[in-house]
Protein backbone atom coordinates (compact mmCIF):
# COMPACT_ATOMS: atom_id res chain seq x y z
CA UNK A 1 0.00 0.00 0.00
CA UNK A 2 0.59 3.56 -0.45
CA UNK A 3 0.81 4.35 3.15
CA UNK A 4 3.55 1.92 4.17
CA UNK A 5 6.01 2.40 1.28
CA UNK A 6 5.95 6.18 2.64
CA UNK A 7 6.81 4.93 5.82
CA UNK A 8 8.85 2.34 4.82
CA UNK A 9 10.46 5.36 3.05
CA UNK A 10 10.71 7.76 6.34
CA UNK A 11 12.36 5.15 8.33
CA UNK A 12 15.14 4.64 6.00
CA UNK A 13 15.60 8.40 4.84
CA UNK A 14 15.03 9.99 8.59
CA UNK A 15 17.31 12.74 7.50
CA UNK A 16 15.82 13.68 4.40
CA UNK A 17 12.04 13.23 5.70
CA UNK A 18 12.96 15.55 8.27
CA UNK A 19 14.46 18.43 6.16
CA UNK A 20 11.32 18.16 3.59
CA UNK A 21 9.37 18.21 6.88
CA UNK A 22 11.01 21.26 8.11
CA UNK A 23 11.33 23.15 4.48
CA UNK A 24 7.49 23.17 4.31
CA UNK A 25 7.06 24.38 7.95
CA UNK A 26 9.64 27.29 6.89
CA UNK A 27 7.78 27.91 3.55
CA UNK A 28 4.30 28.08 4.96
CA UNK A 29 5.61 30.60 7.32
CA UNK A 30 7.10 32.71 5.08
CA UNK A 31 4.34 32.60 2.29
CA UNK A 32 2.10 33.81 5.26
CA UNK A 33 4.35 36.33 6.00
CA UNK A 34 4.68 37.54 2.52
CA UNK A 35 1.37 37.55 2.26
CA UNK A 36 0.55 39.59 5.14
CA UNK A 37 3.80 42.22 4.55
CA UNK A 38 5.42 41.12 7.56
CA UNK A 39 8.70 42.60 8.74
CA UNK A 40 12.30 41.03 8.61
CA UNK A 41 12.00 39.81 11.73
CA UNK A 42 9.36 37.86 11.18
CA UNK A 43 11.25 36.15 8.70
CA UNK A 44 14.47 35.79 10.34
CA UNK A 45 12.71 34.17 13.37
CA UNK A 46 10.95 32.03 11.51
CA UNK A 47 13.92 30.63 9.65
CA UNK A 48 15.26 30.31 13.24
CA UNK A 49 12.79 28.10 14.46
CA UNK A 50 11.84 26.06 12.01
CA UNK A 51 15.54 25.21 9.67
CA UNK A 52 16.31 23.15 13.07
CA UNK A 53 13.49 20.74 12.66
CA UNK A 54 15.66 18.56 10.20
CA UNK A 55 17.64 17.58 12.83
CA UNK A 56 15.39 16.65 15.13
CA UNK A 57 15.88 12.95 15.07
CA UNK A 58 19.47 12.80 14.06
CA UNK A 59 20.46 15.59 16.62
CA UNK A 60 17.42 16.45 18.93
CA UNK A 61 19.60 17.85 21.93
CA UNK A 62 20.66 20.31 19.12
CA UNK A 63 17.83 21.05 17.71
CA UNK A 64 15.81 21.39 21.25
CA UNK A 65 18.92 23.77 22.03
CA UNK A 66 18.24 26.11 18.71
CA UNK A 67 14.85 26.29 18.58
CA UNK A 68 14.40 27.08 22.93
CA UNK A 69 17.05 30.00 22.07
CA UNK A 70 15.44 31.00 18.85
CA UNK A 71 11.79 31.02 20.65
CA UNK A 72 13.63 33.01 23.95
CA UNK A 73 14.89 35.85 21.21
CA UNK A 74 11.39 36.04 19.93
CA UNK A 75 10.16 37.39 23.09
CA UNK A 76 12.48 39.58 24.07
CA UNK A 77 13.05 41.00 20.83
CA UNK A 78 9.31 41.21 18.94
CA UNK A 79 6.87 40.20 22.05
CA UNK A 80 5.44 43.94 21.97
CA UNK A 81 5.76 44.17 18.26
CA UNK A 82 4.79 41.01 16.08
CA UNK A 83 4.27 39.05 19.09
CA UNK A 84 3.79 35.09 18.48
CA UNK A 85 4.47 33.12 15.40
CA UNK A 86 2.85 30.98 12.89
CA UNK A 87 6.09 29.26 13.16
CA UNK A 88 6.35 28.56 17.37
CA UNK A 89 4.77 25.35 16.37
CA UNK A 90 8.45 24.25 15.98
CA UNK A 91 8.36 24.46 20.08
CA UNK A 92 6.32 21.14 21.10
CA UNK A 93 7.76 19.68 18.16
CA UNK A 94 11.29 20.28 19.28
CA UNK A 95 10.03 18.86 22.78
CA UNK A 96 8.42 15.90 21.11
CA UNK A 97 11.93 14.76 19.42
CA UNK A 98 14.12 15.51 22.15
CA UNK A 99 11.60 13.26 25.15
CA UNK A 100 11.25 10.39 22.11
CA UNK A 101 14.93 10.23 21.08
CA UNK A 102 17.11 11.97 22.75
CA UNK A 103 18.41 11.15 26.39
CA UNK A 104 16.25 11.54 29.10
CA UNK A 105 17.59 14.94 30.50
CA UNK A 106 17.38 16.38 27.23
CA UNK A 107 13.95 15.26 27.20
CA UNK A 108 13.31 17.15 30.92
CA UNK A 109 15.20 20.11 29.75
CA UNK A 110 13.16 20.99 26.84
CA UNK A 111 9.77 20.39 28.76
CA UNK A 112 11.28 22.51 31.47
CA UNK A 113 12.28 24.89 28.43
CA UNK A 114 8.78 24.62 27.01
CA UNK A 115 6.80 25.22 29.72
CA UNK A 116 8.93 28.30 30.72
CA UNK A 117 8.12 29.63 27.40
CA UNK A 118 4.49 28.88 27.31
CA UNK A 119 4.38 30.96 30.91
CA UNK A 120 6.18 33.78 29.36
CA UNK A 121 4.03 33.92 26.45
CA UNK A 122 1.32 33.62 28.47
CA UNK A 123 2.40 36.99 30.39
CA UNK A 124 3.01 38.84 27.21
CA UNK A 125 0.31 37.99 24.97
CA UNK A 126 -2.54 39.16 24.21
CA UNK A 127 -1.26 42.64 23.54
CA UNK A 128 -4.81 44.19 24.11
CA UNK A 129 -6.10 45.25 27.62
CA UNK A 130 -6.93 42.22 28.87
CA UNK A 131 -8.16 40.25 31.94
CA UNK A 132 -5.41 38.70 33.78
CA UNK A 133 -7.52 35.37 33.53
CA UNK A 134 -7.90 35.63 29.77
CA UNK A 135 -3.64 35.58 30.28
CA UNK A 136 -3.66 32.87 32.24
CA UNK A 137 -5.74 30.87 30.29
CA UNK A 138 -3.69 31.51 27.22
CA UNK A 139 -0.30 30.95 28.63
CA UNK A 140 -2.54 27.08 29.91
CA UNK A 141 -3.28 26.51 26.15
CA UNK A 142 0.45 27.16 24.95
CA UNK A 143 1.39 24.66 28.20
CA UNK A 144 -0.92 21.96 27.26
CA UNK A 145 0.91 21.84 23.46
CA UNK A 146 4.40 21.50 25.33
CA UNK A 147 2.19 18.47 27.88
CA UNK A 148 0.76 17.19 25.38
CA UNK A 149 4.45 16.63 23.20
CA UNK A 150 5.98 15.46 26.21
CA UNK A 151 3.50 12.90 26.72
CA UNK A 152 3.46 11.92 23.19
CA UNK A 153 7.31 11.51 22.83
CA UNK A 154 7.18 9.47 25.97
CA UNK A 155 4.40 7.13 24.55
CA UNK A 156 6.96 6.99 21.19
CA UNK A 157 10.12 6.14 23.39
CA UNK A 158 8.38 3.54 25.20
CA UNK A 159 7.08 1.68 22.06
CA UNK A 160 10.58 1.88 20.55
CA UNK A 161 12.00 0.34 23.45
CA UNK A 162 9.34 -2.35 23.44
CA UNK A 163 10.36 -2.91 19.76
CA UNK A 164 13.86 -2.87 20.23
CA UNK A 165 13.12 -5.43 23.61
CA UNK A 166 10.90 -7.78 20.63
CA UNK A 167 13.89 -7.69 18.21
CA UNK A 168 16.24 -8.71 20.56
CA UNK A 169 13.54 -11.22 22.25
CA UNK A 170 13.63 -12.62 18.50
CA UNK A 171 17.74 -12.35 18.17
CA UNK A 172 18.17 -14.52 20.99
CA UNK A 173 15.34 -16.92 20.35
CA UNK A 174 17.18 -17.44 16.77
CA UNK A 175 20.71 -18.07 18.58
CA UNK A 176 19.02 -19.96 20.91
CA UNK A 177 17.10 -22.15 18.11
CA UNK A 178 20.73 -22.59 16.14
CA UNK A 179 22.26 -23.17 19.06
CA UNK A 180 19.48 -26.32 20.30
CA UNK A 181 19.89 -27.52 16.17
CA UNK A 182 23.98 -27.66 16.83
CA UNK A 183 23.58 -29.77 20.44
CA UNK A 184 20.72 -32.08 17.81
CA UNK A 185 23.23 -32.85 15.46
CA UNK A 186 26.13 -33.13 18.15
CA UNK A 187 24.27 -35.54 19.94
CA UNK A 188 23.08 -37.60 16.85
CA UNK A 189 26.96 -37.65 15.62
CA UNK A 190 27.93 -39.16 19.28
CA UNK A 191 25.20 -41.46 19.02
CA UNK A 192 25.98 -43.00 15.22
CA UNK A 193 29.96 -43.31 16.64
CA UNK A 194 28.62 -45.22 19.59
CA UNK A 195 26.42 -47.38 17.19
CA UNK A 196 29.25 -47.49 15.21
CA UNK A 197 32.28 -48.33 17.48
CA UNK A 198 30.29 -51.05 19.05
CA UNK A 199 29.47 -53.21 16.41
CA UNK A 200 32.70 -52.53 14.30
CA UNK A 201 35.38 -52.68 17.45
CA UNK A 202 33.94 -56.10 18.22
CA UNK A 203 33.47 -57.39 15.47
CA UNK A 204 37.15 -56.45 14.55
CA UNK A 205 38.02 -58.08 17.93
CA UNK A 206 36.33 -61.72 17.11
CA UNK A 207 37.84 -61.34 13.38
CA UNK A 208 41.37 -60.22 14.28
CA UNK A 209 41.25 -63.03 17.18
CA UNK A 210 40.45 -65.61 14.76
CA UNK A 211 42.77 -64.54 11.92
CA UNK A 212 45.97 -64.82 14.63
CA UNK A 213 44.58 -67.95 15.86
CA UNK A 214 43.37 -69.73 12.34
CA UNK A 215 47.27 -68.90 10.82
CA UNK A 216 49.02 -70.98 13.69
CA UNK A 217 46.68 -73.94 13.95
CA UNK A 218 46.39 -74.30 10.02
CA UNK A 219 49.85 -75.24 10.09
CA UNK A 220 48.83 -78.46 12.11
CA UNK A 221 45.25 -78.57 11.51
CA UNK A 222 43.31 -77.64 8.63
CA UNK A 223 39.86 -78.35 9.99
CA UNK A 224 40.65 -75.78 12.72
CA UNK A 225 41.63 -73.04 10.09
CA UNK A 226 38.53 -73.82 8.11
CA UNK A 227 36.61 -73.62 11.52
CA UNK A 228 38.17 -69.72 11.96
CA UNK A 229 37.47 -68.90 8.43
CA UNK A 230 34.13 -69.75 9.01
CA UNK A 231 34.22 -67.50 12.08
CA UNK A 232 35.48 -64.78 10.17
CA UNK A 233 33.06 -65.10 7.83
CA UNK A 234 30.42 -65.31 10.44
CA UNK A 235 31.23 -62.31 12.28
CA UNK A 236 32.42 -60.04 9.20
CA UNK A 237 28.84 -60.65 7.87
CA UNK A 238 27.34 -59.70 11.08
CA UNK A 239 29.05 -56.75 11.33
CA UNK A 240 27.47 -55.56 7.99
CA UNK A 241 24.19 -56.54 8.73
CA UNK A 242 24.78 -54.26 12.10
CA UNK A 243 26.27 -51.55 9.80
CA UNK A 244 23.52 -51.73 6.89
CA UNK A 245 20.69 -51.55 9.92
CA UNK A 246 22.28 -48.27 11.46
CA UNK A 247 23.00 -46.73 7.91
CA UNK A 248 18.86 -47.83 6.99
CA UNK A 249 18.20 -45.92 10.57
CA UNK A 250 19.94 -42.79 9.53
CA UNK A 251 19.21 -42.75 5.71
CA UNK A 252 14.70 -44.04 6.45
CA UNK A 253 12.90 -41.03 5.78
CA UNK A 254 9.85 -42.80 4.17
CA UNK A 255 8.34 -44.07 7.44
CA UNK A 256 9.37 -47.53 6.66
CA UNK A 257 9.88 -49.83 9.39
CA UNK A 258 13.42 -50.59 9.98
CA UNK A 259 15.22 -53.61 11.95
CA UNK A 260 14.92 -53.68 15.73
CA UNK A 261 17.88 -53.29 17.90
CA UNK A 262 19.60 -55.89 20.40
CA UNK A 263 18.25 -55.90 23.58
CA UNK A 264 18.65 -57.48 26.99
CA UNK A 265 16.99 -61.36 25.50
CA UNK A 266 20.09 -61.37 22.45
CA UNK A 267 23.21 -61.04 24.97
CA UNK A 268 22.80 -65.20 25.37
CA UNK A 269 23.01 -65.00 21.24
CA UNK A 270 25.97 -62.79 21.81
CA UNK A 271 27.85 -64.59 24.23
CA UNK A 272 27.28 -67.81 21.85
CA UNK A 273 28.83 -66.61 18.85
CA UNK A 274 32.27 -65.06 21.33
CA UNK A 275 31.91 -68.79 22.77
CA UNK A 276 31.99 -69.78 19.17
CA UNK A 277 34.64 -67.78 18.26
CA UNK A 278 37.76 -69.22 20.60
CA UNK A 279 36.35 -67.42 24.17
CA UNK A 280 35.59 -69.23 27.21
CA UNK A 281 32.71 -67.25 28.07
CA UNK A 282 30.22 -68.43 31.19
CA UNK A 283 27.29 -66.61 31.11
CA UNK A 284 25.03 -65.89 34.32
CA UNK A 285 21.82 -64.09 33.67
CA UNK A 286 18.82 -63.62 35.90
CA UNK A 287 16.56 -61.54 34.16
CA UNK A 288 12.70 -62.77 35.42
CA UNK A 289 11.18 -59.66 34.09
CA UNK A 290 11.43 -58.29 30.48
CA UNK A 291 13.92 -55.17 30.28
CA UNK A 292 12.64 -51.95 28.19
CA UNK A 293 13.93 -52.01 24.68
CA UNK A 294 16.07 -48.28 25.39
CA UNK A 295 17.36 -50.12 28.57
CA UNK A 296 17.94 -53.44 26.77
CA UNK A 297 20.21 -52.18 24.21
CA UNK A 298 22.12 -50.24 26.49
CA UNK A 299 23.13 -53.70 28.28
CA UNK A 300 23.34 -55.54 24.79
CA UNK A 301 26.19 -52.76 24.12
CA UNK A 302 27.72 -52.77 27.62
CA UNK A 303 27.98 -56.61 27.35
CA UNK A 304 29.41 -56.66 24.07
CA UNK A 305 32.47 -53.92 24.89
CA UNK A 306 33.24 -55.87 27.71
CA UNK A 307 33.92 -58.73 25.62
CA UNK A 308 35.17 -57.07 22.77
CA UNK A 309 38.03 -55.74 25.69
CA UNK A 310 38.85 -59.11 26.72
CA UNK A 311 39.18 -60.20 22.92
CA UNK A 312 41.62 -57.59 22.64
CA UNK A 313 43.83 -57.65 25.81
CA UNK A 314 43.37 -60.53 27.91
CA UNK A 315 45.38 -63.11 25.87
CA UNK A 316 45.51 -66.46 25.09
CA UNK A 317 43.85 -68.67 27.30
CA UNK A 318 41.50 -66.07 28.76
CA UNK A 319 38.14 -66.74 30.75
CA UNK A 320 35.37 -64.34 31.30
CA UNK A 321 32.08 -64.11 33.22
CA UNK A 322 29.49 -62.22 32.00
CA UNK A 323 26.77 -61.45 35.18
CA UNK A 324 23.36 -60.07 34.43
CA UNK A 325 20.84 -59.56 36.88
CA UNK A 326 18.06 -57.49 39.24
CA UNK A 327 20.06 -55.95 42.04
CA UNK A 328 18.68 -53.25 44.73
CA UNK A 329 16.01 -51.52 42.26
CA UNK A 330 18.05 -51.54 39.14
CA UNK A 331 19.81 -53.48 36.75
CA UNK A 332 23.74 -55.09 37.47
CA UNK A 333 25.64 -55.90 34.85
CA UNK A 334 29.21 -57.50 35.27
CA UNK A 335 31.77 -58.59 32.40
CA UNK A 336 35.04 -60.02 34.40
CA UNK A 337 38.02 -61.61 32.86
CA UNK A 338 41.33 -63.55 34.48
CA UNK A 339 43.58 -61.92 31.90
CA UNK A 340 45.95 -59.54 31.74
CA UNK A 341 44.30 -56.47 30.68
CA UNK A 342 45.94 -53.44 30.72
CA UNK A 343 44.44 -50.49 33.35
CA UNK A 344 43.79 -48.15 30.07
CA UNK A 345 42.17 -51.54 27.78
CA UNK A 346 38.14 -50.07 28.43
CA UNK A 347 38.72 -46.86 27.24
CA UNK A 348 40.06 -44.78 30.12
CA UNK A 349 43.21 -44.15 28.54
CA UNK A 350 41.51 -41.76 26.12
CA UNK A 351 39.65 -44.54 24.02
CA UNK A 352 35.68 -44.77 23.11
CA UNK A 353 34.45 -47.44 24.50
CA UNK A 354 34.40 -46.74 28.34
CA UNK A 355 33.10 -42.97 27.42
CA UNK A 356 30.42 -44.71 25.01
CA UNK A 357 29.61 -47.44 28.18
CA UNK A 358 29.46 -44.30 30.39
CA UNK A 359 27.45 -42.26 28.57
CA UNK A 360 24.91 -45.13 27.28
CA UNK A 361 24.15 -45.56 31.04
CA UNK A 362 24.53 -41.94 32.29
CA UNK A 363 20.95 -41.57 29.86
CA UNK A 364 19.11 -43.77 32.07
CA UNK A 365 20.92 -42.38 35.50
CA UNK A 366 23.51 -45.06 35.86
CA UNK A 367 26.80 -45.44 36.18
CA UNK A 368 29.88 -47.59 34.96
CA UNK A 369 33.50 -48.71 36.37
CA UNK A 370 36.47 -50.22 35.35
CA UNK A 371 38.86 -51.97 37.95
CA UNK A 372 41.34 -54.57 38.67
CA UNK A 373 39.45 -57.76 39.91
CA UNK A 374 40.93 -59.65 42.87
CA UNK A 375 43.27 -62.33 42.02
CA UNK A 376 43.90 -61.09 38.50
CA UNK A 377 42.15 -59.44 35.54
CA UNK A 378 39.61 -57.04 35.88
CA UNK A 379 36.05 -55.80 36.04
CA UNK A 380 33.41 -54.37 34.11
CA UNK A 381 30.69 -52.90 36.34
CA UNK A 382 27.75 -51.28 36.14
CA UNK A 383 24.99 -49.96 37.19
CA UNK A 384 21.47 -49.04 36.12
CA UNK A 385 18.37 -47.67 38.23
CA UNK A 386 15.36 -49.12 37.12
CA UNK A 387 11.81 -47.28 37.75
CA UNK A 388 9.57 -49.81 39.39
Amino acid sequence: MLGERVDSWMRGHVLSADAVAALVLAGSSVLLGLQIGAESGYFVLSLLLTVPLALRRRAPVLCAALVSAAAFAQWLTVRDSIGALPADVAVPIAVHAAVAHGPVWAGRLATAAGLLGAALGGWSWPQLPVPVSLHVVLGALLGSTVVAAWAVGVLHRVRRRQLDMLAERARLLEVERDQRAQLAVLGERTRIAREMHDVVAHSLAVVIAQADGGRYAAASSPEAGTSALETIGEHARQALGEVRRVLGVLRNDSGESVAPQPGAADVRALVDRVRAGGLDVRLSMDLPAPVEPALGLVVYRIVQEGLTNVLKHAGRGARAEVSLRWEDGGLAVDVRDEGGTPPDAAGTGGGYGLAGMRERAGAHGGTVTFGKRPGGGHVLSARIPVPS
